[in-house]
Parts: structure tokens; sequence; C-alpha cells
């Protein structure tokens, strides 16, 4: 009555084989993209701890024996300048200025190639600079009312001075 069934499953040791192949198979897929997800991730964030702790040591402020607070903004001579000093314990470098004016209006100006600290002649510690400012003719009629000076070794970390 009952024909035999002659289909039979897979073989135990066969299945397994195919079930390894296929986690390989997937791992050997996955594996470099997670591999290159945790490097990725690993990298950003070793480098933010190294720039929060640079930036603990990144400290500088305006020499207020200079002009006005430490700043001098010459209207006749189209000049404005700060004389800034390095109190920290991080060489400083790529300076510029961002301006307040007219209480509202903020214009930024890099600081002229005679003045400017570079990485490779940088601010050490307990030196003060006098920086000048390029490309004042935008102040001219203006009132001053804010000087901050900005620097590339830690964004984060700038002073100001109000007029």
């Amino acid at each position: 009555m009952f024909k035999e069934n002659r289909f039979r499953g897979l073989s135990p040791i066969i299945s397994v084989v195919i079930l390894i192949v296929v986690v390989f198979s997937i791992a050997a897929m996955v594996g470099p993209w997670m591999y290159d997800i945790a490097t990725t991730m690993s990298n950003q964030t070793s480098s933010d701890v190294d720039t929060k702790l640079l930036c603990q040591n990144t400290a500088y402020d305006f020499d207020t024996d200079y002009a006005t607070f430490g700043v001098n903004w010459s209207e006749a001579n189209n000049a404005l300048t700060a004389k800034i000093i390095n109190t920290g314990t991080i060489n400083l470098h790529s300076f510029s200025f961002e301006t307040i004016v007219n209480s509202t209006v903020i214009k930024y100006f890099n600081v002229t190639i005679d003045t400017q600290k570079t990485a490779s002649n940088p601010l050490k510690p307990g030196q003060t600079v006098i920086l000048e400012a390029d490309g004042t003719t935008y102040l001219v009629g203006s009132t001053l009312n804010e000087v901050k000076i900005l620097n590339n070794v830690c964004p984060s970390v700038y002073i100001r001075q109000e007029l």
C-alpha cells in the first residue's frame, strides 16, 4: 500500500559542514566592515582625548600693560594690534582676530605674516607677541566693541577683551 520513501535528509556531517561554510562566508563579508568601524571609532576617540588633554594646558592672555587692556585700535593708522602672553604650557600659533563692531557685526581678520606665529616658530610658554590684524579697513568709521584672539592649536580656548 505505501510506497517506500526513498528521499532522505542530508547527513548530519554534511549539514554541519554547510552551516560552517555559511557562517564563515557571512563573517568574511561582515568582519572587515566591523573592523573598519571599530578602527575609525578608536582613532576618533583617541584624537578627541589628545585634543582635550592639549587644551587643558592651553592658556594665554592679553598683556594689559600694552595700550588699552592689551588691545590698540588706531583708526588714523588703520591698525589693530594686540599684545598677548602665553601663560600655559603649550606652544601656540596660527592666531586670528574676531571683532565685534557697532555692537552686532562680527568681523574676522587674519594676523599679518610679519607678526603671525607658526608651528615652526610658535609662541612658547612665557613669551609675548604683538599681533597685528590684516585688512582692517572694514573697521574704519565703526565702533570697535570687542576683540577676541583665536588660535588653531586649541580653537575652544580663546581670549576676549571688551573695549
